[in-house]
């Protein structure tokens, strides 16, 4: 069985009990859903006492519904598990580095307040960024692509920068590229069903040479490092102070 249940304003509690079935799974869509879709900082703490098992289609539906709310899980300010499972707490110990943007941790079952109080402790709400979006630096005729992030990434922004990333990738052609942000204010989910940009992305990294990201989000920069590390060209991460020296590394052969 799968409960959802609202604590208080923005703080959630969802409680799993038993063998989940993918019925189950589609009443967290069902409430869970328009919470996602709403504002954020977000709460959520995940009551698993109970849990013994899912069945295989309830891992296929949870699968599917992850995907589909990608661009709303770092509402999440704060998540907490609660359980006494050690391999629960350590899926969470693996999944917390992959998703630095909410702060996760585990309690056992006797530290139920503990839990609630930390998932309740949530950040002020971020005020909305104007900027820009997109904007590109260079286009690459001198060896560097490079584009500035400055506020909401739109379909629009991202369809003006495949031009001069497809006409880099031709042939054997390496290319080296700069991404600076000046603020961050999330992406148009349409995003997402953008083939042409899937494709383009999945083609630059063969093309690419050195990778430049100045002033990420401390949460972006870390995922960007684990990332990085298991792709097949060079990734350096730099703050804003080092941006002199992350042109000066791109432009380097």
């Amino acid at each position: 069985m799968l409960t959802v249940k609202k604590l208080k304003s923005n703080v959630w509690e969802l409680t799993l009990d038993g063998i989940l079935t993918r019925a189950d799974i589609q009443t967290m869509e069902r409430d869970l859903t328009p919470v996602l879709q709403g504002d954020g900082p977000l709460g959520l703490i995940v009551r698993a006492e109970g849990l013994r098992d899912l069945t295989a289609d309830a891992m296929a539906e949870d699968a599917k519904f992850e995907f589909a709310m990608m661009t709303h899980w770092a509402k999440i300010a704060r998540m907490a598990v609660v359980s006494d499972l050690q391999a629960l707490s350590a899926l969470m110990k693996w999944i917390d580095p992959i998703l630095p943007m909410i702060d996760m941790r585990s309690f056992g079952s006797s530290e139920i307040a503990a839990a609630e109080g930390f998932v309740s402790d949530l950040p002020a709400q971020p005020k909305a960024q104007a900027g820009n979006g997109m904007t590109l630096l260079s286009d690459g005729n001198d060896g560097v692509i490079a584009y500035e992030i400055d506020g909401r990434i739109t379909a629009d922004d991202v369809d003006k920068l495949l031009a001069p990333l497809e006409a880099h990738m031709k042939g054997d052609e390496k290319i080296n590229l700069l991404v600076r942000f000046r603020s961050y204010d999330g992406f148009d989910p349409a995003i997402l069903m953008n083939g042409s940009l899937l494709g383009t992305k999945m083609n630059a990294i063969t093309h690419l040479r050195r990778y430049a990201v100045v002033g990420a989000p401390k949460w972006m920069a870390a995922m960007a490092g684990t990332v990085g590390a298991m792709m097949p060209f060079e990734m350096k991460i730099f703050d804003v102070s080092q941006e002199d020296a992350a042109w000066t590394w791109v432009r380097a052969t």
